[in-house]
């Protein structure tokens, strides 16, 4: 009987040290998800692309990128997803309206980051409509999506991908 008792014991402490050692449901050793990588293809200025996923990850893009910052005004996903090859993150927000105190946190947001290895933030920070939830973090192939603003969650999601994009350019 002490024998089955101290084995009891034993896979209770087993299975709870397990339990407690594991990632949460839908949580990584990364943040965000993996996404499909739908190639690199440059397409001329201007073109279309319909993306099968949205917001776009990977994927054909223009040949010309956003400035890093944050921008006013939406910024078309085939620039961003050239930014994303080039190594940056792309954090997009949706308001509905104007949302000055939202854009406000995020400019303070952005100019706490840390900077990329080429010593300026390579972070592109825009209005978008399309998305599904308040904020989505882009990185290449990597996507999280929000609806509260967490200053934390953006900072760990630009230190596991900024610099990281299929081309290493500043």
């Amino acid at each position: 009987m002490r024998l089955r008792s101290l084995t009891a014991t034993f896979l209770v402490v087993f299975v709870s040290g397990v339990l407690a050692a594991a990632p949460a449901a839908g949580q990584g050793a990364e943040p965000g998800r993996l996404m499909p990588n739908h190639g690199q293809q440059h397409v001329p200025n201007g073109t279309h692309v319909t993306y099968p996923e949205y917001p776009p990850t990977s994927g054909p893009h223009w040949p010309n990128w956003a400035d890093w910052g944050v921008h006013g005004e939406a910024v078309p996903e085939e620039m961003l997803v050239h930014n994303l090859e080039h190594g940056g993150v792309v954090l997009l927000y949706r308001c509905g309206g104007p949302c000055p105190a939202v854009v406000h946190e995020l400019d303070a947001i952005f100019r706490a980051l840390p900077p990329s290895k080429y010593g300026h933030i390579k972070v592109v920070v825009s209005p978008n409509d399309r998305i599904r939830t308040r904020f989505a973090l882009l990185a290449w192939t990597r996507l999280d999506e929000f609806d509260r603003l967490d200053r934390e969650r953006v900072l760990r999601f630009v230190r596991a991908y900024q610099d990281k994009g299929p081309e290493d350019v500043p």
